[in-house]
């Protein structure tokens, strides 16, 4: 029985989604802290060189996208037509996440799973996710004229990125199932709207 370790017949990985998706088999199967850089260059047939090319560190192979990821989210909440706050968010999120997806159809839902079940990243997980969540609490405190820690808009952080994590794991739990991105629009749509209400009802001046 072959592994990712010497699957016979796989071609050495050339480019950075190829490598991310061999490592992510790995991570899944072995764990965060059982998988070795070099059990990454053994299965994907490339050096410490081209490794370190592209991502610097093991660190950098878990942690990159989802950098990449925030900052999709950051760009598309920069770029928001003149809409609503929260149809700004949500439309945000979904695009961002499209982006994702398109960027390693492959691994993307891999990647996700290694970071909410393995334990030896529950700190960092959680420590990425917070600035996911505060990048929507500051665009929605700017939208309003609040401050960015202020209840409103931490509350919006919070509930977007909590459903967003949701729809994220019915995804991850659902194998061979094709991602549907819009059921993640439908699925922020009560929230976003019911914090739209709470922002129309703010005190103004």
């Amino acid at each position: 029985m072959t592994t990712p370790h010497t699957r016979r017949g796989r071609p050495r990985a050339s480019t950075r989604e190829a490598l991310e998706e061999i490592a992510f088999e790995l991570l899944l199967r072995d764990g965060y802290e059982a998988t070795t850089l070099q059990a990454i260059m053994t299965a994907s047939g490339v050096g410490r060189s081209t490794l370190f090319r592209y991502f610097g560190s093991k660190a950098g192979i878990v942690w990159g996208e989802f950098d990449r990821t925030v900052e999709r989210l950051r760009s598309a909440l920069d770029d928001a037509d003149d809409v609503p706050v929260m149809a700004a968010v949500r439309s945000a999120v979904v695009q961002s996440t499209r982006l994702s997806q398109a960027s390693a159809p492959e691994s993307w839902l891999n990647r996700f799973r290694v970071l909410d079940q393995d334990a030896a990243l529950v700190a960092e997980t959680a420590a990425h996710w917070r600035v996911w969540a505060e990048t929507v609490s500051r665009y929605a405190a700017g939208r309003a004229g609040l401050d960015a820690g202020a209840p409103v808009p931490a509350a919006i952080g919070g509930a977007v990125q909590a459903a967003y994590v949701a729809v994220l794991r019915r995804w991850a739990a659902v194998m061979d199932e094709e991602v549907d991105i819009d059921e993640l629009d439908r699925a922020l749509g009560p929230i976003t709207g019911a914090f739209q209400v709470v922002l129309d009802d703010l005190p103004r001046g």
